[in-house]
C-alpha cells in the first residue's frame, strides 16, 4: 500500500515525528510513503504559518530513509495552497528545491478559509458548493504545477456551518463544472486524490467518493493516488484499502505512485 499524503510536525497542524509516521506505516502494511508538508503563503485569519525550511525538511527526510531502509520507500513532497496571491511563490518554492510528488490543493475560496468557517458567512449550500467547484476548475487551469489536486470534495468536512451534510446535497447538479475541471487535469497529465481523511471527520465517506472517480474515470482519468491525510500516527495508514476498493470499484486497474514527479502504475488487484 501507498500512502501519498501526510503531514509531519514539519507541517504547522502537525505535531507528529516523521519515525513515528514511518513505524506506523511499516506496522498498517503501507510500502511506500510520501510527506506532503504544507506551503500555504495565503491563509488568511489564521495564526499557524503554513511554510518550512526545505533544507530542515530534507535532513528529516535522509535521517528516516537511513533508519528505515529496506522497509519503507520515503518520498519528498509537498502540498501547494494554490491561490491567485501566491502561485508565483508557490511555484518558485518548488521550482528551486527538489520533490518527487506535489500535491494541489484549494483551502481558501473567495478568499476565505473553509475550515473555520469564514467561507460560510452569508452563503447558503448551494451558493458555497458551486462557488466553491467553479473556484477549483478557475484554480487548477490558471495553476498547473502540481502532480494531484487533492481532496477534491474538501467542502464536504466543512457543511455543518450551512447547517447541512453531505448526504444531503445533490451532487450531479455540480457535475458540469466538475468534468470541465477533470478534463483540464487529464489533458494536463494531472490527477485527482483518494482522501480518506472523510473517516477521520467521521464523514465515512472518501474525498470524493464513488460517483466522482466514476465521472473521472469515464472521462478517462487514469492517474490517481491515494492517501490518509495523517497529521498524527493514529491515522497513518488507515482506511489506504477502503480507497482502493473504491477505485476498482470505479473501473480504474491501477493507482499511481510518483518518482522525480514521474508517474508509475501498480495493480489494485494485488492490493485489495
Amino acid at each position: 500500500m501507498f500512502d501519498y499524503h501526510v503531514h509531519s510536525k514539519i507541517s504547522a497542524d502537525s505535531k507528529m515525528e516523521m519515525k513515528d509516521a514511518c513505524q506506523t506505516a511499516i506496522e498498517n502494511g503501507v510500502k511506500e510513503i510520501a510527506f506532503t508538508e504544507h506551503i500555504d503563503y495565503f491563509y488568511p485569519n489564521c495564526e499557524l504559518v503554513f511554510d518550512f525550511e526545505y533544507h530542515e525538511y530534507e535532513k528529516s527526510i535522509r535521517e528516516v530513509e537511513e533508519l528505515f531502509k529496506g522497509q519503507l520507500t520515503v518520498l519528498k513532497a509537498v502540498e501547494i495552497g494554490i491561490h491567485p496571491y501566491s502561485n508565483k511563490q508557490s511555484k518558485e518554492f518548488t521550482d528551486r528545491h527538489f520533490f518527487d510528488f506535489i500535491l494541489g490543493s484549494v483551502h481558501i475560496v473567495d478568499d476565505l478559509d473553509l475550515h473555520n468557517g469564514d467561507y460560510f458567512k452569508n452563503k447558503n449550500v448551494d451558493e458555497a458548493i458551486k462557488l466553491y467547484f467553479e473556484t477549483i476548475n478557475r484554480y487548477v487551469k490558471d495553476y498547473k504545477d502540481f502532480n494531484v489536486l487533492s481532496h477534491f470534495t474538501l467542502i464536504k468536512r466543512y457543511l455543518h456551518f450551512v447547517n447541512s451534510h453531505w448526504k444531503e446535497v445533490k451532487w450531479e447538479k455540480y457535475f458540469d463544472v466538475i468534468e470541465d475541471t477533470f478534463k483540464s487535469l487529464i489533458g494536463s497529465s494531472r490527477g485527482i486524490e483518494v482522501n480518506m481523511s472523510g473517516y477521520r471527520y467521521r464523514l465515512d465517506c472518501a474525498l470524493p467518493e464513488l460517483p466522482f472517480l466514476k465521472l473521472y474515470r469515464h472521462l478517462g482519468g487514469e492517474i490517481i493516488t491515494v492517501g490518509t491525510d495523517a497529521h498524527s500516527k493514529h491515522f497513518v495508514g488507515k482506511y489506504l484499502n477502503t480507497g482502493y476498493k473504491l477505485l476498482d470499484e470505479a473501473g480504474f486497474k491501477y493507482v499511481t505512485t510518483f518518482k522525480e514527479k514521474k508517474p508509475d502504475f501498480h495493480s489494485i488487484k494485488e492490493m485489495i
